[in-house]
């Protein structure tokens, strides 16, 4: 099983086109594969008590998509020089336990030049903390407003390295 997380709360973000297309590579493949948008985490997850037995939605959420995935894809838009802290705070509402020996891609893509690769690195750092086998391979996609037309990768260039992390993800 592999969990893709579309690491944004933004409505109609680039990174949900990104995460449905890694989504679509991986099916094809023959891939069992879940998609978890952090944009449904419910409005009362920004509260002290995520962090209880009594936060049923989150349990819920661990359960659907952490718990039994062994691989994740982690799609993760640049937001001042980094990852999205909405990521790091979901990331740190899960016990280690689910997480610990895992493996991770990482996805970066950003409207600069540098298809995020700083918040790769820092998410590179977390996932290492958490005990998670990081994938070497970790697309960029810069200048992410220029690779998307009506919701779909149109750049072959982006599209090559995505089928290249789809392949490499189900080997690792």
């Amino acid at each position: 099983m592999i969990t893709i997380i579309a690491s944004t709360n933004r409505a109609d973000s680039m990174t949900e086109v990104v995460s449905k297309t890694i989504y679509e590579l991986l099916v094809a493949r023959g891939a069992e594969v879940k998609l978890y948008s952090i944009k449904e985490l419910p409005t009362s997850f920004l509260h002290a008590e995520m962090y209880s037995s009594s936060a049923g939605s989150m349990d819920q959420i661990i359960d659907d998509y952490i718990k039994d995935s062994e691989k994740f894809i982690f799609v993760i838009p640049e937001y001042n020089g980094s990852y999205p802290g909405i990521l790091k705070l979901f990331i740190d509402a899960i016990h280690p336990k689910f997480f610990r020996g895992k493996k991770a891609g990482i996805i970066g893509i950003s409207d600069g030049h540098s298809g995020n690769l700083r918040g790769q690195d820092h998410l590179t750092g977390v996932l290492h903390y958490l005990k998670m086998h990081v994938h070497f391979f970790q697309p960029k996609l810069s200048a992410i407003d220029k690779l998307i037309a009506d919701q779909k990768i149109t750049d072959a260039r982006a599209e090559k390295l995505l089928n290249e992390l789809a392949d490499y993800m189900l080997k690792f």
